[in-house]
């Protein structure tokens, strides 16, 4: 499923079954860690529960009984070192966090190009066309997760630090598609084996379109479409970035979406193929 990419207020709620993402709930930390020290603890704590009652639609948001009450139950319940304050795990423990995106990928040795979208697209929250500090971060506190290391707001930014000096290489502080394909082991470009062809069996063309419409719905769309044409633009060798995936999608779908649904079917990607797009 495609990324929502409307405009998205900064989130602080935590209403209902909401799901709270790892970008999100890093903000969140941070807005209360007022400090900056790792921890929220005494009066940052109390204003984390004062909105939490809030958010939550509970009374006693403006009661210091109610939160002092609140408090003592909190820390009881997920203090887990009884030091009076809330880290960053014990705090995935209160709040409704989605379950860690990358786990779904954790025996992957590498990552299709579809795959790679759908990680792209789940942690650029503003598609802007970039991983920027806040998101590689949330993309940080899953990696770090789902390997099972510690986590706390040190540690996350410097691990983000020394991403962004590795693989920034214009160092504008954000990470580019082809950039962050250097930190996801993806898989070599799956139709590099066919550009000499003058032309392709249907046994191969079988094999492209099974590639790509990877849910085997009947046609190639979404996250889909995007690693068809970003498979389709780097078969060269050439850097992919999302300024040229854009540019080249509007070409591409202008002339071989035929029936314009922003899909791509099975006799509108042999038309491409023939063609030697």
């Amino acid at each position: 499923m495609a990324s929502d990419c409307g405009a998205k207020p900064f989130v602080t709620s935590f209403q209902g079954k909401t799901k709270i993402t790892s970008n999100d709930f890093l903000k969140i930390f941070k807005t209360f860690d007022k400090d900056g020290n790792g921890y929220i603890e005494a009066g940052e704590l109390d204003d984390f529960l004062a909105a939490l009652c809030k958010e939550s639609n509970k009374e006693g948001a403006q009661d210091p009984q109610a939160i002092a009450e609140m408090k003592e139950e909190i820390l009881y319940k997920y203090d887990m070192n009884f030091d009076g304050k809330l880290d960053l795990e014990e705090l995935t423990k209160i709040l409704p966090t989605e379950e860690n995106f990358l786990v779904q990928f954790q025996h992957h040795v590498s990552l299709t190009s579809v795959e790679f979208f759908r990680v792209w697209n789940h942690y650029d929250q503003d598609c802007s066309g970039y991983i920027e500090s806040d998101e590689l971060k949330g993309f940080l506190t899953d990696l770090l997760g789902r390997e099972g290391q510690t986590l706390n707001p040190q540690r996350i930014d410097d691990y983000a630090m020394a991403m962004l000096d590795l693989f920034d290489k214009n160092k504008d502080g954000k990470l580019s598609l082809s950039e962050m394909s250097k930190i996801l082991p993806l898989e070599e470009n799956f139709l590099k084996k066919f550009e000499a062809r003058a032309d392709i069996t249907e046994e191969e063309f079988k094999e492209i379109w099974n590639k790509y419409d990877e849910d085997g719905n009947g046609y190639i769309a979404d996250e889909e479409l995007e690693a068809l044409m970003h498979d389709l633009l780097g078969k060269k060798g050439d850097s992919v970035d999302d300024g040229a995936l854009k540019e080249f999608k509007v070409s591409f779908m202008e002339s071989f979406d035929t029936d314009k649904d922003g899909k791509i079917k099975k006799e509108e990607l042999k038309l491409c193929l023939h063609s030697g797009k």
